[in-house]
């Protein structure tokens, strides 16, 4: 699926152009690098000219997430591999879509929502190919999670590659939360019961995408807070890797909660009622200071380390 700049998902039938012959601008291309073998298929002209960019990216990206959960990706028989194919066309709409082996992207020069570019796209998918792919959701229940917090570590992961400053980092998650604040389900209906359908999640898509990406921020900086630092919702998703192989086992809100509990010895299955399988509106000024945080950033750089923990879960490290 698809998002364009209201947020609607529409769809593309990339998957048929593996046997639709190649058109006079297209090209097929092997690519060899230090960390994946992809298989480009370049629907224009313009996307074979992003060739380059796309892999240096790409490269990036597969090494940093292989090393975060510790292996490589699994397809859907749990077999690990390290080559994928990219589909990659100019389009109207930025988007894209993860299946095992396979990231597909429409791209363009533009900014969805204010603050998404294609490349943040591609490290979104790319990241899909271990949450979303090698474990996996019983049902759209967990969407909050599936596409929330890889929304989370897609820009964690942006400001650590030097693809966004730290700045820009605190007005993009201060957007998100507005977006999460302001969306009309909020205390109507779950995040859970939100991401069910794909009706209902076109029409919550800011209470499922932007809700769990807030989940993810607000659990990572409490469990840092009350660990000092020596624990995050890191653990949680490396667990997730190893105890849940998409071809024995889904996961559903009570193992993600009973992951959080063993990794970090924290019982947030009160917060998890409440705020995401509840109506609840989370409190986030109670978890995170981020206009505090910009504004120390931007002036008053003495009082930085006050939000030393706060920077930790936004992948900035420049300030500390």
């Amino acid at each position: 699926m698809f998002k364009n700049k209201l947020g609607k998902l529409v769809s593309f039938a990339f998957f048929l152009l593996a046997s639709i012959p190649l058109q006079a601008k297209e090209a097929l291309k092997v690519v060899q690098l230090e960390n994946v073998t992809i298989n480009y298929h370049f629907m224009d002209e313009q996307s074979v000219k992003k060739e380059n960019e796309i892999n240096q990216l790409t490269n990036k990206a597969f090494l940093s997430y292989t090393k975060f959960f510790g292996g490589l990706p699994r397809d859907k028989k749990g077999v690990e591999y390290s080559e994928i194919s990219i589909h990659v066309r100019q389009g109207k709409y930025l988007g894209g879509e993860a299946d095992p082996k396979l990231i597909i992207l429409s791209w363009n020069n533009g900014k969805t929502f204010g603050f998404s570019t294609w490349q943040r796209i591609l490290l979104h998918e790319l990241f899909h190919l271990w949450s979303a792919e090698s474990f996996r959701y019983q049902d759209g229940r967990e969407h909050w999670f599936n596409e929330g917090f890889s929304e989370f570590y897609t820009f964690k992961t942006a400001v650590e590659l030097g693809l966004i400053s730290s700045e820009e980092m605190l007005a993009v998650v201060s957007s998100v939360i507005g977006y999460y604040s302001t969306s009309s389900g909020l205390g109507k209906i779950s995040m859970r019961r939100a991401g069910r359908t794909n009706k209902l999640k076109f029409e919550n898509y800011f209470l499922v995408y932007g809700g769990g990406w807030v989940v993810a921020m607000v659990l990572d900086h409490d469990i840092r807070k009350r660990t000092n630092n020596n624990k995050s919702i890191d653990e949680l998703m490396r667990w997730m890797y190893v105890n849940f192989h998409r071809d024995k086992k889904l996961y559903s809100l009570g193992d993600i909660t009973q992951g959080l509990k063993y990794t970090t010895g924290i019982d947030y299955s009160n917060f998890m009622k409440s705020f995401v399988d509840g109506n609840k509106i989370l409190p986030v000024p109670d978890y995170l200071s981020i206009s505090d945080a910009q504004w120390a950033l931007t002036f008053n750089q003495k009082s930085i380390s006050n939000y030393k923990i706060l920077f930790e879960t936004l992948g900035i490290k420049r300030t500390l």
